[in-house]
């Protein structure tokens, strides 16, 4: 791989961006349509995303403890990360959570409910009904996959590992295969692994830890 010029890889992963960004619209446009959606939401939904923009991407199972939601705890700073018009980012949320995990189903609602907002609906969306196609696309397209959980939860996060072998920088807590596989030539990590006896001073501390590192570090 290191006879590979860097040009020819990135301009790779911009093709594998803007597939990812044509079937996200076309899942929505299918989604929406299901729903019997107006006519003005289902054109809406054939320009969301930008395949210009760095994309971070979000796809696994959305059991409570990965914290699918740890970027909306301050909707404002996300919103203007969102819409800044100098390092503009989009989100790409996938996954399902158990039929019987009413919390799980309450995360993905609140990012449903959140990207609905008319200043960030071209830049964030939930693609519906995951499945391997879903996660091909993400894998590949990505810029960064994000991985939030409560440490010390994570078993593994093999959703991280699909990302790198495919050549997307990882931003993690250090929990599971993170703890192994941070260096900071593959990406980036979100504190510096401490336990926190308090799950919601946790999820204060590290929202404005993932905040900073994106605005500081990962945007630029």
């Amino acid at each position: 791989i290191d006879d590979i010029y860097d040009e020819e890889l990135w301009r790779a992963h911009e093709m594998a961006r803007s597939r990812l960004i044509r079937f996200s619209r076309s899942r929505l446009v299918k989604q929406y349509g299901r729903r019997n959606a107006p006519k003005a939401v289902m054109e809406e939904a054939e320009s969301v995303l930008d395949q210009e923009v760095l994309t971070i991407g979000f796809a696994r199972r959305f059991a409570t403890y990965k914290r699918a939601n740890l970027l909306l705890q301050d909707p404002a700073r996300l919103e203007a990360l969102l819409t800044s018009e100098t390092r503009p980012v989009q989100l790409i949320f996938a996954g399902k959570a158990h039929p019987k995990d009413d919390e799980g189903k309450a995360l993905i609602q609140q990012l449903v409910e959140f990207s609905r907002n008319p200043s960030v609906q071209h830049r964030m969306v939930f693609i519906e009904d995951y499945e391997i196609n879903v996660a091909r696309h993400l894998i590949q397209g990505a810029d960064i996959w994000l991985n939030t959980p409560r440490r010390p939860f994570e078993a593994c996060g093999t959703s991280g590992m699909k990302a790198a072998a495919n050549g997307i920088l990882n931003v993690s807590i250090m929990d599971g295969w993170w703890c192994e596989g941070y260096t900071e030539d593959r990406g980036w990590r979100i504190g510096n692994g401490e336990d926190y006896d308090d799950p919601h001073y946790q999820d204060a501390v590290e929202s404005q830890a993932l905040y900073n590192i994106l605005e500081n570090d990962i945007i630029p």
